[in-house]
């Protein structure tokens, strides 16, 4: 049954293009409902996902958010409500979240591989090339750094992040963008490609 069940969520996804979700606890959620569905707004408005198929087998599925402004306030307040973090702490901990961000343009990307030699982004001689592409221009990262498998801790902020799915932190050199601006991510092999858009506020 339960291979039946994959077959039809992998040629699901291989007909819309879309990732399929495995079935299971949800992630965590804020208690009031209102702010939850507010940060879930943010969180899609600032993240995009793709895949990379050939023909029904999929290679990889990868989705990923962009760390704007207003994303990383919606993520340090997010934290700060599941953990009970103090007024003055949570403000420390923007300024600091901020700070990190003030030069470089941030992705943290998920990614689902099916199979674990494809998952080798933050090697030096990795298969993958990741560049940010604005205006026309290729920017190569300046760190791709492996954060590891999924958990509660991630799925409470990125609740894209399925089961085994593996969470990766990925720097930039900074861009400045005008409204209306856009900016994409691109994670590109031999198996294939897939380009995530962001459009700045």
């Amino acid at each position: 049954m339960k291979r039946g069940w994959a077959l039809v969520l992998l040629l699901s996804a291989c007909a819309t293009g879309r990732v399929p979700h495995v079935p299971g606890d949800p992630p965590p959620a804020l208690r009031d409902s209102g702010e939850e569905s507010q940060y879930q707004q943010t969180l899609e408005r600032f993240s995009a996902h793709g895949g990379v198929y050939d023909h029904l087998d999929t290679k990889a599925f990868i989705y990923a958010t962009w760390q704007s402004p207003t994303f990383v306030k919606a993520r340090v307040a997010r934290t700060a409500k599941f953990k009970e973090i103090p007024v003055a702490e949570t403000a420390a901990l923007l300024a600091s979240e901020e700070a990190r961000v003030v030069d470089a343009t941030e992705i943290f990307m998920g990614t689902h591989t099916n199979e674990s030699r494809f998952d080798d982004f933050d090697r030096p001689n990795t298969m993958w090339r990741l560049v940010l592409v604005v205006g026309g221009e290729e920017l190569k990262p300046l760190s791709v750094e492996r954060i590891g498998r999924t958990n509660i801790d991630l799925r409470s902020i990125y609740s894209y992040m399925e089961s085994f799915w593996v969470g990766y932190r990925v720097r930039f050199p900074k861009v400045t963008l005008r409204p209306g601006e856009e900016l994409t991510f691109r994670a590109a092999s031999a198996l294939g490609k897939a380009d995530l858009s962001f459009t700045a506020e």
